[in-house]
């Protein structure tokens, strides 16, 4: 029964790698020599039992600055960690950074790297330094001159030694790129994953090498939808606090708005990843991405952690999703103690003159006989 099992569980990983447990991987990549630190593996396996990481071939190219490509001759198997996400990423984007790159990929790999001259592809090189080191989540960040990629002080020639190579080209490409990142990527969902091609981020087990994207030429298998929840508002009793949420499914899959859910949680836990940590105070259909959701904080609530916490559902294809909660919001506090009017310079002589008054008064008033 066990044999069986892993059986079940190799052929699901070589089907598709992304829906696997992060693991360990390791293998020979031979290097693709085409003026972008790219390699291909055909021989990638899970440390753990043996089995192959895919059945197709696994592209990798690098999305460090500074340190060595994973695929030099005297490196007989490169070794990574899966599903790495925001920690093969040095720069400060986490999250969008991951996002970023499978959006990148999405959109110019067979334009730039199979299809590409060689200008184009080492325009997608720096484009992916730019987002493993320098991007963090701001358009500013995307500047061709400046950081760690830099491709505006590159002599494209000194790198792409085939006849009619140009740096007009270079620039043409490379401004494509930065300009098309800069449009779309500080606003692009952190949740966002392609429907065209299998990808993950890999991280290299030994840091004096670069950490990879890996990329298979396989639709990705249809996954459950995902839910990217924001809390917003003052935790403070009596005030109100506002869920909304990011849908996303990788096949595009629909939502399906009453059946998507949402929890807000209170705990006095600091960082909580489900509902069931914490307690449950209000709790309904969430009506759609569109929608937000308000909650009222209560006298119970006080020094307590607010999270929104969302299970997306789709109307098509595996669901639902996960349940995805927010990060802390609080302590909540009590209500100020209501201040104590004060009187300015002018209203304080006022009262003063009119208390004068009503004294003088009071002596004057003659006595009855």
């Amino acid at each position: 029964m066990r044999k069986t099992l892993l059986g079940l569980s190799a052929a699901l990983a070589m089907a598709a790698p992304s829906l696997s447990m992060a693991a360990f991987v390791s293998g020979p990549v031979v290097y693709n020599f085409n003026f972008i630190y790219s390699g291909t593996s055909t021989g990638l396996t899970y440390d753990a039992d043996g089995a192959p990481y895919s059945d197709l071939p696994v592209l990798l190219i690098c999305i460090d600055h500074e340190t060595d490509p994973p695929f030099t001759y005297d490196i007989p198997a490169a070794q990574f960690d899966t599903e790495a996400g925001a920690r093969a990423i040095k720069g400060g984007s986490g999250a969008a950074g991951e996002a970023a790159i499978y959006w990148l990929m999405d959109q110019y790999y067979e334009s730039y790297y199979k299809n590409g001259s060689g200008e184009q592809r080492r325009a997608l090189q720096h484009a992916l330094w730019e987002l493993g080191n320098d991007y963090d989540g701001t358009a500013a960040s995307i500047d061709p001159s400046a950081g760690k990629a830099r491709p505006a002080l590159e002599d494209v020639t000194e790198y792409v030694l085939i006849p009619g190579t140009t740096q007009a080209a270079f620039v043409t490409a490379y401004t494509t790129l930065y300009d098309a990142m800069r449009a779309t990527l500080p606003t692009l969902r952190t949740t966002y994953r392609s429907g065209t091609y299998t990808m993950d981020l890999f991280s290299n087990r030994d840091p004096e090498y670069q950490h990879m994207v890996a990329l298979i030429e396989r639709t990705p298998a249809n996954t459950p939808p995902l839910a990217d929840p924001s809390i917003t508002g003052t935790p403070q009793i009596g005030k109100t606090v506002t869920g909304s949420y990011e849908y996303a499914d990788n096949h595009a899959d629909p939502e399906n708005p009453s059946g998507t859910t949402y929890r807000f949680v209170t705990s006095p836990n600091p960082d909580i990843t489900s509902s069931s940590q914490g307690t449950v105070v209000d709790s309904g259909s969430t009506g759609g991405d569109d929608q937000t959701v308000s909650y009222t904080v209560q006298p119970t609530d006080v020094n307590q952690y607010l999270y929104y916490c969302v299970t997306p559902d789709a109307q098509t294809g595996p669901t639902p999703g996960l349940e995805v909660c927010t990060a802390a919001a609080g302590p909540v506090a009590s209500l100020p103690p209501k201040a104590v009017p004060s009187l300015n310079q002018w209203s304080l002589m006022a009262l003063m003159s009119l208390l004068a008054a009503m004294g003088l008064t009071r002596i004057r008033r003659p006595r009855k006989a």
